[in-house]
């Protein structure tokens, strides 16, 4: 704009200067130009164009059973706008719970206060993430908890009240699917030898199994990007819960075998894998531009020749999550694999002195250079769909994070995600990202390959 405004300007002189003057000796009129002037202001340049993510979860500004503060709504906003970032993966759904308004599933504790009911006075989170977001010029990724139903540990023996409206998943996958020996069947099972319980670790899952399940998951993501002007669905948990699951009626049936017999475990992956499918191919369609992203096991499968050490989880194999084969397929378009540490790890030593370059232990497992080297593996499968790897927020120094995102630009990556945002203001680092590797505007990058 100040370009263009440049250059009417410089027309406008070169108009008022063309005058006539008298010829003397032939008694005609004379054109007469003045000088055609320039500003020696040289034009914007164009922004640098990078995926900057940042996960905002539902821990990160919720209490449990305390009602939420629209306010911290609009405090992450500017705050990451501050920061540089430009996608915001905002969390709406844990545990087949919301944080908006929904028909299909009950309000959170942590909206409320009290679960199944809406906040007082009413408001809805995801709209107004939305709203400041997008004043701010950022887009709103939903991120949602795809194969979760309920808590687990404690909550395993206390599941939600049959009572709440809308009903709880729970419930409506006990109803489709009924129970074995007080086991509901449309839930993960696990088996140990002959022993077999509802797995009931972090969470309790429903089977990929049940395409009641993968029914209602989508009405969720229709109903999301129907209502709500998102720029892209984030999914998340969306896995088994672990090698010895899912061993559930449901499963077997559909299978036709013995579960864990030949050919179940790319059977399980199928699966989960139809689930991404059936997202990408009944919901993307809805909004046009919209982003269909996946929070990824941070190893897909692990290659002797990198040297790590221990016996490491791995998507494809524990938790039966191919997410190279989404790649292949395109059914989705971005992946972020989650390669940062637990509080096992955060940069430093046992004594809070920073390791610029530590000693690769077995526990310090997303020191810099296996984080190169995973995110160079998922880049080379890429498929020329976007990789937008994970990188921590609890380091002892921002020196890892700039690092690492140094390390995504020189793999060619479309970008970086952050997680999360907590960990950012637990230890000020917004104003470290704008003063260096943000301090140069970047716009999100493009899908091309939508229809």
């Amino acid at each position: 704009m100040k370009r263009a405004a440049i250059l009417l300007s410089a027309f406008f002189v070169l108009l008022v200067g063309l005058q006539t003057g008298k010829n003397v000796a032939a008694g005609e009129d004379t054109a007469v130009y003045l000088p055609f002037i320039t500003s020696s202001t040289p034009p914007d340049p164009e922004p640098m164009t990078e995926f900057r993510g940042i996960w905002v979860t539902r821990f990160d500004w919720t209490t449990f059973g305390q009602p939420a503060d629209p306010a911290k709504i609009d405090e992450i906003v500017q705050n990451v706008a501050d920061a540089g970032f430009n996608v915001i993966f905002f969390q709406v759904r844990g545990i087949a719970d919301a944080y908006y308004q929904s028909s299909l599933e009950p309000w959170s504790d942590r909206v409320s206060g009290v679960y199944g009911q809406a906040p007082t006075p009413l408001w809805d989170p995801l709209a107004r993430m939305i709203e400041k977001a997008h004043e701010a010029g950022i887009q709103v990724h939903a991120y949602i908890n795809v194969y979760p139903v309920w808590n687990g540990g404690s909550f395993c023996n206390n599941p939600p009240s049959a009572s709440i409206t809308p009903t709880p998943l729970y419930h409506l996958l006990l109803n489709e699917h009924g129970s074995t020996n007080g086991k509901p069947n449309g839930l993960q099972w696990t088996k140990t030898g002959d022993i077999l319980e509802v797995d009931c670790g972090a969470y309790m899952r429903g089977t990929p199994a049940s395409v009641f399940l993968d029914d209602h998951l989508i009405a969720v993501g229709q109903d999301l990007v129907t209502r709500y002007d998102l720029d892209g669905l984030h999914l998340d948990h969306i896995r088994y819960g672990g090698s010895n699951t899912s061993c559930d009626p449901v499963s077997e049936a559909r299978f036709g075998a013995s579960c864990f017999s030949a050919g179940y475990a790319q059977w399980q992956r199928d699966q989960v894998s139809g689930t991404v499918r059936r997202f990408y191919e009944e919901v993307v369609p809805l909004k046009p531009g919209l982003w269909l992203s996946a929070a990824v096991w941070p190893i897909h499968e692990l290659d002797p020749a990198w040297g790590f050490p221990g016996s490491p989880q791995q998507g494809n194999i524990t938790y039966y999550q191919d997410s190279k084969a989404w790649l292949a397929s395109g059914t989705v378009d971005s992946i972020s694999p989650m390669i940062y540490p637990g509080s096992a790890y955060n940069g430093c030593d046992a004594g809070g002195n920073y390791l610029e370059d530590p000693a690769p232990t077995s526990t310090d497992y997303w020191i810099r250079s296996r984080w190169q080297t995973l995110v160079e593996d998922f880049q080379a499968a890429g498929n020329g769909r976007y990789l937008i790897p994970g990188i921590g927020t609890g380091y002892c120094s921002f020196a890892e994070i700039e690092a690492r995102i140094q390390m995504a630009r020189d793999a060619g990556t479309a970008g970086h995600a952050l997680f999360s945002y907590s960990g950012l203001l637990a230890n000020g680092y917004f104003d470290d990202l704008a003063a260096g590797p943000y301090a140069e505007t970047a716009v999100v990058p493009t899908i091309t390959w939508h229809p």
